[in-house]
């Protein structure tokens, strides 16, 4: 039975409520099925019950659970990407895109003032956007199956490194509370501070990590 801070692995499918549209899903068969294209990481996901790697209620909800349970979970806004906030809905006049090479179409997401934006209407050199997530304000329906549970320490250490990098580690190795993690990957030092971090906080907190490019 799952409990906090174990590490697990679950594929999901998030559909928007009201419409059954997918916008988010780890399982290929089901994006096959479905017809749906997109870049998407079709491999399970890491979630440590207690930690901040997926929605917190998606976290909270694989408590209690085991290995190859299947269930549906609703999420509603407050819990999901918040409330939608008109006071983040701007009008721009359409030099301001085109100024930034921007040729703007309903729907797009676009970079303004260094915040995304989604692009609500197009009306007379006027358009108007909204800084809100674009799932703010829906309510969320995932599918979630519990695909495998970690027990083993230096696969631990791999997940938590394939959650930030997005790939495997090459190699591994394990000295005593000295961990050199080895990848191909150019990793940046914020990655790298988030991965030791994170490593500390759920595995031992006396382990030193060292992150080599090989």
């Amino acid at each position: 039975m799952i409990k906090e801070n174990d590490f697990v692995m679950i594929n999901f499918v998030g559909r928007i409520a009201s419409t059954g549209q997918i916008f988010d899903l780890t399982d290929k068969k089901v994006a096959e099925k479905e017809n749906i294209k997109g870049d998407y990481n079709f491999s399970p996901v890491l979630v440590i019950p207690g930690g901040n790697y997926v929605l917190k209620v998606i976290s909270d909800s694989v408590i209690g659970k085991n290995q190859g349970d299947k269930y549906e979970l609703t999420v509603q806004p407050k819990d999901g990407f918040g409330e939608f906030d008109k006071r983040l809905i701007k009008t721009y006049g359409m030099a301001v895109f085109r100024s930034n090479n921007i040729n703007p179409a309903v729907g797009d997401m676009v970079l303004l003032d260094d915040k995304m934006a989604t692009v609500l209407a197009i009306n007379s050199g006027r358009v108007l956007v909204s800084y809100n997530h674009p799932l703010a304000g829906k309510e969320l329906k995932y599918e979630i199956e519990i695909v495998s549970i970690i027990e083993n320490e230096k696969d631990k250490y791999s997940a938590i490194f394939e959650h930030y990098v997005g790939k495997k580690p090459e190699n591994i190795e394990i000295d005593n509370e000295n961990v050199k993690i080895h990848t191909k990957e150019d990793v940046k030092p914020y990655i790298k501070d988030s991965i030791s971090m994170d490593i500390e906080k759920y595995i031992d907190k006396k382990i030193k990590t060292e992150i080599i490019k090989d």
